[in-house]
């Protein structure tokens, strides 16, 4: 039985009567927990079953099951230690506090705004004299994240209490950045025959539904990938997406016709150099299928420094297709200059749904669609984007100095060239454009971008090919 209906049967039945440390962990996980996960937790009658619910909504926000830790609990249960030291009030803990609550989600904020100054978080006094001060919390999206804030930026408003409006678009952000925190969407809350939750060991074989698509690869239609993105995460690891193109000419509905549109799901899985599979990631898709009957998706995965051979599959109109190819993810945290990928794409973007077929391509802000095989009209206008990592600092002024410059390329020859850039930061990201291409001849053409770290004295290149029609 899905949850929204164990949790609608359970709610029905009355809530039980919970102890004062369960409720003090409901209050801790508030933001967490999914409007589901409550009315399902509350509706357990035995302790047993709660503790066993903790364990089970723990496991489906694991983001590597393959490690003894849970990276993600022993992040919040940091950050509730945080709270408790900075926001304690006389009967209630810190975590249990909505900057608790914020903290365990979102994490620290960018910036914190009080009354008279406006100042980095991590040097705000915990506790000032006499009651605390307001302050506005300011959240902006970063590459690699799971969700992007509405507008890019989200700002919540506390009060002397440690208190703020759970409403509106606030709340809806929270939410979305919530249900992104559960990674393994197929361990789900069971009851058994006689009432009580299904243990969790007795789960543990749902989560990998999605890893049983490679176990016996299928080809039921042609399916090609194109690696587009590489870019450091906040948390230091690298968020690697790409593009899934299938040929379904020859898919046909109930009625004899090529349907219009088609809803399915994309599945990645990292396999690392000793052979161990890492948790398959799914994504729900749902596009138009183009005039010639083919379908675009996209994969994204976040993966740790090293070598895998990346594997993605394609389930949709009741068929199966597969493909893999080897990824290097470098070190970005490791001390010199690195380039993230150069990913090349028109100017104009549409709105990207959750379940859109460029749904992965949502880096902050920007709602990128790359084209597959990177082919442009005339009519397009390009842009292009290379992230720097691992600036030198110079150590006179503390700051780094690096320079990048884009080129276009036909033929091996150079036909145009941008200004250069400079940045004083460690981390840059180099661009250019949107390029209107409507005075370049038709062909195919290399854009090129070099980057120099002048304290260190690299340079390193990184290149895309696309090609250019009528």
């Amino acid at each position: 039985m899905p949850i929204p209906l164990l949790a609608i049967a359970w709610w029905l039945a009355g809530p039980a009567k919970l102890d004062n440390d369960t409720e003090r962990w409901l209050k801790q996980v508030h933001l967490l927990m999914l409007p589901d996960e409550e009315a399902v937790f509350r509706g357990l009658d035995d302790a047993a079953d709660r503790k066993e619910f903790e364990r089970i909504f723990w496991a489906r926000r694991d983001p590597d099951p393959s490690t003894a830790a849970n990276e993600l609990q022993g992040m919040v249960s940091r950050a509730w230690a945080a709270a408790d030291a900075r926001f304690p009030s006389p009967g209630r803990k810190g975590s249990e506090s909505g900057c608790g609550q914020v903290l365990a989600l979102l994490g620290e904020p960018l910036e914190v705004e009080g009354r008279e100054m406006k100042t980095r978080f991590e040097s705000l006094p915990a506790m000032r004299e006499g009651a605390r001060q307001p302050e506005v919390w300011t959240y902006r999206s970063r590459p690699g994240d799971a969700v992007e804030l509405t507008g890019g930026e989200l700002r919540i408003a506390f009060d002397e209490e440690c208190r703020f409006p759970e409403a509106g678009r606030v709340l809806d952000d929270l939410r979305r950045v919530a249900q992104s925190k559960v990674v393994q969407p197929a361990i789900t809350y069971q009851k058994k025959p006689d009432g009580h939750l299904v243990r969790l060991e007795d789960l543990a074989g749902a989560a990998g539904r999605g890893s049983q698509l490679f176990e016996s690869p299928r080809a039921d239609f042609p399916v090609a990938l194109e690696p587009k993105l590489l870019l450091r995460t906040q948390r230091g690891e690298a968020y690697a997406a790409g593009l899934v193109r299938a040929d379904l000419s020859a898919l046909r509905g109930s009625d004899g016709a090529r349907p219009a549109s088609l809803a399915g799901t994309v599945v990645a899985q990292a396999v690392d150099a000793s052979g161990r599979p890492a948790p398959a990631v799914e994504r729900p898709i749902r596009a138009a299928l183009a005039p010639d009957g083919s379908f675009i998706a996209s994969y994204g995965i976040t993966l740790k420094p090293g070598r895998y051979t990346l594997r993605v599959g394609l389930v949709t109109g009741g068929q199966t297709a597969t493909a893999s190819f080897p990824l290097d993810v470098p070190d970005y945290e490791s001390p010199g200059l690195k380039l993230g990928s150069l990913i090349v794409y028109p100017q104009a973007a549409e709105t990207a749904s959750a379940d859109g077929p460029y749904a992965a391509f949502t880096v902050g802000a920007l709602r990128l669609q790359p084209r597959f095989g990177n082919v442009f009209s005339k009519a397009d206008e390009l842009q292009a984007v290379c992230v720097l990592y691992g600036g030198q600092p110079d150590p006179a002024g503390g700051k780094a100095s690096l320079r990048a410059r884009f080129s276009f390329l036909k033929d091996g020859r150079p036909v145009a060239r941008a200004e250069e850039e400079s940045f004083d930061t460690p981390m840059a990201v180099a661009s250019v454009g949107p390029v209107p291409l409507g005075g370049f001849a038709p062909g195919r053409y290399v854009i090129k971008v070099e980057a120099t770290d002048a304290v260190a004295g690299k340079t390193l290149a990184q290149e895309a090919a696309f090609e250019l029609r009528e």
